[in-house]
């Protein structure tokens, strides 16, 4: 088949998925393992110890108006510690998702013992558009931070042009999770 062949033949391809109604495209790029994720966060970390599940209503209400936004239904984000091998308390990470346009981001955040962010990772990114997030640029905006005041879409953290939704619904995610490790008992 010809070059030429081959592009009206992928046309009519393209035209005959749209037209029926299906999606063109689907994607789903599985990045990282939570657990290689939680090793590039806390690379000095001997174990990591899974936290009962720290949100309580009277905690998620008091997250939602620090944050100033909801955790959406049956949002249950995942606690670990991070300890080397003394013991000590190296941070905490948290495993959660977002959704980016219609599909969800999963995502993990690592937290210093004072709150600070240590990194954001992308787990898996199931979109079509917007996978910028993962790169290191966007997601160093959040290191450092240590309350929910200093993450503010648009104005603390920069969006990316075609990834809007996917990087405003991360940063709340993040937002909200930023006000609820202050939450966490330390030790």
């Amino acid at each position: 088949m010809h070059k030429r062949d081959l592009l009206r033949h992928s046309a009519r391809c393209v035209l005959l998925a749209a037209g029926s109604g299906l999606p063109l495209l689907a994607w789903a790029v599985q990045y990282q393992s939570p657990q290689e994720a939680m090793r590039a966060l806390f690379p000095a970390a001997a174990r990591f110890a899974a936290m009962s599940d720290p949100l309580t209503p009277a905690r998620r209400a008091q997250v939602e108006r620090e944050a100033g936004s909801g955790f959406p239904p049956g949002d249950t984000p995942r606690w670990w510690t991070a300890v080397d091998t003394r013991g000590q308390l190296l941070g905490h990470v948290a495993l959660d998702h977002a959704v980016g346009k219609t599909e969800l981001i999963d995502f993990a955040v690592g937290f210093a013992p004072d709150h600070a962010i240590v990194g954001v990772e992308i787990l898996a990114y199931r979109e079509s558009h917007g996978a910028e997030i993962r790169l290191p640029a966007w997601r160093r905006q959040f290191v450092g931070r240590k309350h929910p005041g200093q993450l503010r879409f648009g104005d603390d953290i920069r969006n990316i042009a075609g990834a809007t939704l996917s990087c405003q619904h991360v940063s709340d995610a993040v937002q909200r999770l930023s006000a609820l490790v202050a939450l966490l008992p330390q030790g």
